[in-house]
């Protein structure tokens, strides 16, 4: 037997294994901010090496920018202010029924008064031209019972106002919180999917050699392909959350997510 034959198989051998060790090893590096269509791709903003959470602004002051972008919530405002305007034109419809008049008369009006000089006796005078002025009020019985009602008929439609974009600002809350937290867990998920399919790829790079050397056989590098195409397959799926949880975000808040990173 040789000798020296069989140490050079023996060093082959171990060579192949320490090759294969440094690819596994370089494949649970963190590697998907480099990855085609990743992550980065889709913001460009965020630092795949620090947790998102900790890149985006508090959740409190995500809602008060959510809050004031909101077109539902101005809606709801401005009904609140035409409610007001009604509550008050309604308080003041009862001087409609307020008039002034001021008129000029010619001709010959005759106008009797006593004379203060000559006690019981009258004097008369006549006059030709002159302006009359003056104020008169009209005011109905119902202004005088239907107007308490009126007014409380306004306040509590003002009322219903309110409490409408109150419920709507609730909502809206609840969805931001919603899909925040649903962003922060698809960005973790994809984190975890591009590691393991770097896994996978790696593995299965190193089974390819392997099979070409005789060290597998075909139903191991089949079991491998298999996993590797999996992988790759949870990591789209899990990036078209992220891409879908990423935009909704935006469309919730009203500003670009840019503005809501931490300066």
């Amino acid at each position: 037997m040789n000798t020296g034959f069989i140490k050079m198989q023996t060093f082959n051998t171990i060579f192949k294994n320490i090759i294969a060790l440094l690819l596994l090893t370089m494949a649970l590096m963190p590697s998907y901010a480099q990855t085609p269509g990743g992550k980065a791709a889709t913001s460009g903003i965020l630092d795949e090496q620090i947790d998102l959470q900790q890149q985006l602004i508090p959740l409190d002051n995500i809602i008060d920018i959510a809050v004031a972008h909101s077109p539902s919530v101005k809606f709801q405002q401005d009904l609140i202010e035409a409610a007001k305007s009604q509550l008050n034109f309604s308080k003041l419809v009862w001087t409609n029924n307020i008039m002034g008049f001021v008129n000029y008369s010619s001709g010959n009006q005759s106008i009797i008064s006593s004379d203060s000089q000559s006690a019981g006796n009258l004097s008369s005078s006549n006059i030709t031209n002159g302006y009359r002025m003056g104020v008169q009020i009209n005011l109905p019985l119902y202004e005088l019972v239907g107007r308490k009602s009126r007014v409380n008929l306004y306040k509590y439609q003002l009322n219903s106002t309110v409490d409408k974009r109150d419920e709507t600002i609730e909502a809206l809350k609840r969805n931001v919180i919603q899909i925040y937290y649903s962003l922060l867990y698809y960005n973790n998920l994809l984190n975890i999917r591009s590691e393991a399919k770097q896994s996978a790829i790696s593995q299965l790079a190193v089974a390819q050699k392997q099979f070409k050397d005789g060290i597998i056989d075909i139903a191991e590098l089949s079991r491998l392909k298999v996993f590797e195409v999996n992988a790759r397959a949870d990591y789209e799926e899990a990036k078209r959350e992220f891409s879908i949880a990423y935009f909704q975000i935006e469309t919730f808040v009203g500003v670009p997510v840019q503005q809501l990173m931490r300066k």
